[in-house]
C-alpha cells in the first residue's frame, strides 16, 4: 500500500486484532481503522 492510503480491518477477535497490529507495524504511513464492537482484545 501507498503511503496516505487507509486500511480498514473488521472485528479484533481470531486474526483480526493480531493482523492490525502487525499491518501497523510493517506500513507505519498507512491509516489503520479497526471497527470492532467488543469492549476487549480477545485472544483465542
Amino acid at each position: 500500500m501507498k503511503k496516505g492510503e487507509k486500511l480498514v480491518i473488521i472485528g479484533r477477535g481470531g486474526t483480526g486484532g493480531p493482523s492490525a497490529m502487525l499491518s501497523r507495524k510493517l506500513m507505519p504511513d498507512v491509516d489503520v481503522t479497526i471497527v470492532s464492537e467488543e469492549e476487549r482484545f480477545i485472544v483465542r
